[in-house]
C-alpha cells in the first residue's frame, strides 16, 4: 500500500473549524473598538463644535448690551444640532431665575452681573456635548 503525503479531510474540517472558532472570539471585541471608536469621534466633533459656540458667546458679550439682553451679536449664527440656555446667578453663583434660550438682541438691560451658559451640541450622532460655563458682565 502507498502512503501519500497530506490532510485528510477529517484534519482539515477540524482545522477551520478550530480557525473560525478563534476569528469569531477575536471579531467580537475588535468590532466593540470600532464601534466605540465612532462614538467617540460623534463626541469629539460635538465637543468642537460646543468650544466653537462658547468662544462666539464669549467673544459676542464682550459688548455689555449683548450680556445684559443675553443675546448673540447681529452677524452671529448657531450652527446646526446646538441648543444655548442661559441662568442669571447672583454675585455668590446662586441661580435667580429659570433657564432660558439665549434672545433676539432687543430687551431692556437686566441688570445682572453673572450668567451660566449651557451648550448642548448634539449635530452628529448619539453622542451630544454639554459645556456649562460662568460669564461675567464686563466692567467699563
Amino acid at each position: 500500500m502507498r502512503k501519500t503525503l497530506g490532510f485528510t479531510i477529517v484534519e482539515v474540517l477540524v482545522a477551520t473549524i478550530i480557525l473560525g472558532v478563534i476569528i469569531g472570539v477575536l471579531m467580537g471585541p475588535l468590532g466593540g473598538m470600532f464601534r466605540m471608536t465612532q462614538l467617540n469621534q460623534q463626541l469629539l466633533d460635538n465637543t468642537t463644535i460646543a468650544q466653537q459656540v462658547v468662544e462666539k458667546i464669549v467673544a459676542d458679550w464682550q459688548n455689555p448690551d449683548n450680556f445684559s439682553r443675553s443675546c448673540l451679536g447681529v452677524n452671529s449664527q448657531l450652527p446646526y444640532g446646538a441648543l444655548v440656555t442661559v441662568q442669571d446667578l447672583n454675585v455668590n453663583g446662586n441661580p435667580i431665575s429659570a433657564k432660558y434660550s439665549l434672545r433676539s438682541c432687543s430687551g431692556l438691560d437686566d441688570g445682572v452681573l453673572l450668567k451660566r451658559i449651557e451648550v448642548t451640541v448634539s449635530a452628529s450622532g448619539k453622542m451630544p456635548a454639554v459645556i456649562v460655563f460662568d460669564v461675567a458682565r464686563r466692567q467699563p
